[in-house]
C-alpha cells in the first residue's frame, strides 16, 4: 500500500507590540479572514500554495510595519494523525459556509415556488426576495474570501456557486412574469436542493459510515 505524500504546510509566527491593542485584533481578524488554522497563539497555518504564501508574506510585511515580528516557515507534519485533524477541521468550516449558501439559496427558491404558486406579485415580495438574493450574494463571497484550499474545497464551493446563479436565474425570470421557465429552472436542478445536498458534512459522513458498517456486517 503507497503512503499518502506528506502536505507542506506554510507556518506564519509572528509578535505585535501590546499596544495598542487595535493592532493585534487586526491581524487576528486577518488571520480569520484566511481562513488559517491556530496552532497556538500567533502561530498559524494553512496548505501551501502561491496564493496563501502571498498572502502570508504581506501579512508578515503589514506586521513588521506595525513594529512587530513576523516569519514564515514551510513545514511538514512528523504526525500524519495530527495533520489529518487540523486538514479536516479547515475543510469542514469552509464546508460550514458554503453549506449555509446553498441552505439560503433552498430557502430562497422555496420562496421562489411559493410565490409561482400563489401568483401573489406585488412590490414588497419583489424586494424581498431582491434582500434575499444579496444576502447570498454576501455569504458567498466571505465563503470565497476565507478559502484558500483549492481543490480541497472545491466541490462544495462548485455547488454554492451553482445555487446562487441558479437564484439569480429564477429571480430574474420572476421579475420578467415567465413562469414557464422559473419552473423549467427549478425542475431541472431539482437535484442539487436534495436531503444529502442540504444535510451538513458531518452527517454525510456519519451515514456514509453507517453504510459502511452495514455492509460489512452482511
Amino acid at each position: 500500500m503507497q503512503e499518502r505524500e506528506a502536505i507542506r504546510w506554510l507556518q506564519l509566527t509572528y509578535k505585535v507590540p501590546s499596544e495598542p491593542s487595535q493592532k493585534r485584533v487586526w491581524v487576528w481578524r486577518r488571520l480569520q479572514s484566511l481562513g488559517a488554522f491556530a496552532l497556538q497563539n500567533s502561530v498559524y497555518l494553512l496548505p501551501f500554495s502561491e496564493e496563501v504564501e502571498k498572502q502570508f508574506s504581506q501579512l508578515a510585511q503589514d506586521i513588521h510595519e506595525m513594529g512587530g515580528e513576523a516569519c514564515l516557515f514551510t513545514v511538514f507534519a512528523c504526525d500524519l494523525a495530527d495533520e489529518q485533524r487540523i486538514l479536516q477541521g479547515l475543510i469542514e468550516a469552509r464546508h460550514a459556509e458554503y453549506h449555509e449558501v446553498i441552505v439560503q439559496s433552498a430557502d430562497f427558491l422555496a420562496g421562489v415556488q411559493g410565490m409561482l404558486v400563489s401568483r401573489e406579485r406585488d412590490k414588497q415580495r419583489y424586494a424581498e426576495f431582491a434582500c434575499a438574493l444579496e444576502k447570498i450574494h454576501v455569504l458567498f463571497r466571505s465563503a470565497k474570501r476565507h478559502d484558500l484550499l483549492g481543490n480541497l474545497t472545491a466541490t462544495k464551493r462548485a455547488t454554492a456557486a451553482e445555487c446562487l446563479i441558479l437564484c439569480e436565474q429564477s429571480f430574474r425570470f420572476l421579475l420578467d412574469h415567465d413562469d414557464t421557465r422559473v419552473r423549467h429552472v427549478l425542475e431541472l436542478h431539482g437535484e442539487l436542493f436534495s436531503a444529502d445536498t442540504l444535510m451538513p458534512a458531518s452527517s454525510l459522513q456519519g451515514r456514509a459510515e453507517q453504510k459502511r458498517v452495514a455492509g460489512e456486517s452482511k
